[in-house]
């Protein structure tokens, strides 16, 4: 009788600690397949956010503003679901996404090899590529690849991002400048401590409207750059944004959220 109450006790003991390795886990799901109904059962979705990149999604004090700003609220209200957004950067995205700080990463995000490798992409909502913003005095100058493509440029990035990987694939030969972030760094042209910029074409659209000083001076793309949203791996999650996605973009919402965040001046 006291080796079956002995071992009744071992067997509730080895169950109330399984229960409580689990216990308390309720800000990020126990498993990938999870991750959707965690979300919809929590009410919250976690949105991965830079946050220094117009016109996709810019921070200004303590409020966000921007075309993928609204398309994230409108995203998570389609879920059911509030949106949270948490603030990251561009050299610390991928790690985050790996410490699992966020659901979903958005902010004009760029489609790579490396990040898909990580975690999945949606379908893209915005196609477009690398180009060169600089002085409008200097547009001549810098008009193709092979003319920033020299030791005598000093060509500027800012730090972590695509602009940067791009850069040192595309234009070894420049004197690469690594700013540390996205927002100061069209000043160092301004003020010309840099020469030229490698960026998205709808960021040099945007600053060329925003900076008389500024222009894009090469009308091309030297290197194609689609924008979607970095989901972590959960099949239910990305089927339910991708179909999401589709229908937002036949009725021309993520456009036109778009075209108003490149109206919004400096």
């Amino acid at each position: 009788m006291k080796f079956c109450k002995h071992t009744t006790l071992i067997v509730v003991l080895l169950i109330l600690s399984l229960v409580l390795k689990g216990y308390g886990q309720t800000t990020t799901p126990s498993d990938s397949a999870s991750r959707l109904q965690h979300i919809q059962k929590t009410g919250i979705l976690r949105i991965g956010v830079p946050g220094d990149y117009a016109p996709f999604a810019i921070a200004k004090g303590d409020s966000l503003y921007g075309a993928d700003i609204k398309l994230g609220r409108a995203l998570a209200s389609a879920m059911g679901v509030k949106a949270v957004f948490v603030k990251t950067s561009w050299p610390s995205l991928s790690t985050d996404m790996q410490k699992d700080a966020f659901d979903i990463a958005l902010g004009g995000i760029s489609i790579t090899k490396e990040r898909a490798a990580m975690a999945p992409f949606s379908i893209s909502y915005h196609a477009g590529g690398k180009t060169f913003l600089c002085r409008r005095a200097d547009s001549m100058r810098f008009a193709d690849a092979a003319r920033v493509n020299r030791p005598d440029v000093r060509l500027i990035v800012n730090k972590g991002g695509t602009n940067e990987s791009v850069a040192r694939a595309l234009l070894p030969s420049a004197t690469l400048i690594v700013f540390p972030n996205n927002t100061g760094v069209f000043d160092e042209l301004i003020a010309g401590r840099a020469d030229v910029m490698i960026t998205d074409d709808t960021e040099a659209d945007l600053k060329a409207k925003q900076y008389p000083q500024l222009c894009r001076s090469y009308p091309g793309m030297v290197t194609k750059s689609d924008k979607a949203l970095w989901i972590h791996t959960d099949p239910a999650l990305v089927g339910f944004i991708n179909n999401w996605l589709r229908q937002a973009l036949a009725s021309g919402l993520p456009q036109q959220w778009l075209q108003e965040a490149m109206m919004v001046k400096n």
